[in-house]
């Protein structure tokens, strides 16, 4: 008799089986046992195991469940502490990106919790189609290509591994991001299937910005009294984009006319989160606004487009009346029109004029590496440093193995192939993302089709520039969203035939 059972509905129910219960009570107690003692008597490591048996009792319940718990870390937990800021709003002790070895002080466990909640994932879908005898996998438009984008990650991997002074250390720091971003796609786009489950990825996204935006004014205010002085973020660098998503989807849900409980929590929230993108001084994410809120509006259907237009314009002409008013200004109120201006007029002897000439030496390297290796280095090796600059081994080690500029990245590590590889499955995705915007006709997921596009965009643009497709977090992020993109599509199919047949039903 089983210990437990999948109800028709999809739920659990508990069996009979008593023998089976004090089974594996049994093998429950020998594994904590054993984890103690190779813990060398860390009895943190019982309730650690403890939990993890839970999730994964839950997990079978409800394989969602892993894709929140992902969605949630990636948008409140940090990958790296902000230098400079010692603020008690803050969720730093949770160490969800970090390695378990340096957690446990078991020197195996060089995966993190990130990867273990992947694997209970596929552990608990595994189970639960074993229980069900259900194995049936949700057809998704460029999984195709996806794959095909996982086999040239693997096959980079090993070539960079396999050629002379390849370091499997750096090479892992590489190319986990990407191998999260296949990952959270597949486990995301099997396990999301109901529009309750879509709707709580999109609270999660909601609460977890309107946190971060609440953190950001609480450490600018609290923290820093007012004062940000030196420093040139407040949060992590991947924050700036992923607020951009939350203005994109406010504008999406307005324009296009869904007015529930999310659009009210993204209004009275974007003020903080305002605020937050200001003080956290991303040049590149300034641009990034304007160019997806643009294609918000570009993408309007005709009539939507038209009353948009009585926002937009107006606010545009505010925009450039702020931006030419204190183009020479300083202090906190001119910040967003010096970053913009430091784009495009170089400021000697600032900061980002600085880091701007930093990117241009890191770009004829990357150049001369392409050139000198046209079928790519692969990952773990570093790229040519033939135009000497500064080295800040003591600030970023892998410096000369993970650029700024992310794109030419791919490139250096992949050759043509690889690059061109990387390019079809974002092209693919951005297409399948549009088709599906035109045909999708609810609101709700019309908008969040517009985001997730819009996403893209924006991550491909920020990772010219700052290297964010090497983060965990927006690997995770950007992943997850794909999945929603898809999942939402089937679902909108779903209710637009059910509504067909209600009106046949009631002619």
């Amino acid at each position: 008799m089983p210990f437990f059972s999948i109800k028709p509905d999809g739920g659990t129910q508990a069996g009979p089986g008593h023998g089976w219960r004090m089974v594996a009570l049994l093998l429950a107690s020998g594994a904590m046992s054993v984890l103690v003692a190779l813990t060398n008597g860390n009895l943190l490591a019982v309730p650690a195991g403890c939990v993890a048996l839970l999730f994964l009792v839950l997990l079978v319940r409800d394989l969602a469940l892993g894709i929140y718990v992902l969605l949630a870390a990636a948008l409140v937990l940090d990958q790296f502490l902000v230098i400079g800021i010692d603020s008690a709003f803050s969720l730093d002790s949770i160490k969800f990106f970090l390695n378990l070895n340096s957690t446990t002080g078991l020197r195996a466990l060089v995966f993190n919790p990130v990867e273990l909640v992947m694997v209970l994932v596929m552990a608990g879908w595994f189970l639960r189609a074993t229980i069900t005898r259900e194995w049936r996998l949700y057809p998704v438009p460029n999984m195709g290509v996806a794959c095909l984008f996982l086999l040239m990650l693997v096959f980079f991997t090993s070539y960079g591994l396999l050629r002379g002074g390849g370091d499997w250390k750096a090479a892992l720091w590489e190319i986990r991001p990407l191998y999260y971003l296949c990952f959270t796609y597949f486990l995301a786009s099997q396990t999301l299937r109901t529009p309750q489950q879509v709707r709580i990825c999109v609270w999660i996204v909601i609460l977890g910005l309107a946190f971060r935006g609440c953190q950001g004014c609480w450490r600018y205010f609290i923290t820093l009294h007012g004062d940000l002085g030196m420093l040139r973020a407040i949060l992590g660098h991947e924050d700036s984009l992923f607020l951009v998503t939350g203005f994109v989807l406010l504008a999406a849900f307005w324009f296009l006319g869904y007015r529930g409980r999310e659009t009210t929590v993204l209004f009275w929230s974007a003020l903080p989160c305002l605020l937050t993108f200001v003080w956290n001084q991303r040049r590149v994410t300034y641009g990034v606004l304007i160019l997806c809120l643009g294609g918000v509006v570009a993408l309007l259907p005709r009539p939507q487009l038209r009353r948009a237009m009585y926002v937009v314009i107006p606010a545009v002409i505010l925009f450039a009346v702020y931006t030419a008013a204190l183009w020479n200004g300083s202090g906190a109120k001119a910040m967003p029109a010096q970053k913009i201006k430091s784009i495009f007029v170089k400021q000697a002897g600032t900061a980002d004029d600085s880091s701007n000439e930093w990117r241009k030496l890191e770009l004829l390297n990357l150049r001369a590496t392409v050139r000198a290796y046209p079928q790519g280095i692969g990952f773990g090796q570093k790229y040519l440093v033939v135009v000497p600059y500064a080295d800040i081994g003591e600030l970023f080690p892998l410096w000369n193995y993970i650029p700024h500029c992310a794109i030419y990245w791919v490139w250096v590590k992949t050759g043509f192939v690889g690059f061109a590889i990387f390019w079809l499955f974002f092209g693919v995705a951005l297409v399948q993302s549009l088709i599906d915007y035109r045909a999708i006709r609810n609101p709700y997921y019309k908008a969040l089709t517009l985001t997730v596009m819009m996403f893209i965009v924006g991550q491909l643009v920020v990772a010219y520039y700052d290297l964010q497709i090497t983060y965990y977090r927006n690997m995770i992020y950007l992943g997850i969203a794909m999945a929603l993109g898809a999942t939402v599509r089937r679902l909108d199919e779903a209710l637009t035939t059910a509504q067909a047949q209600n009106g046949e039903h009631g002619q």
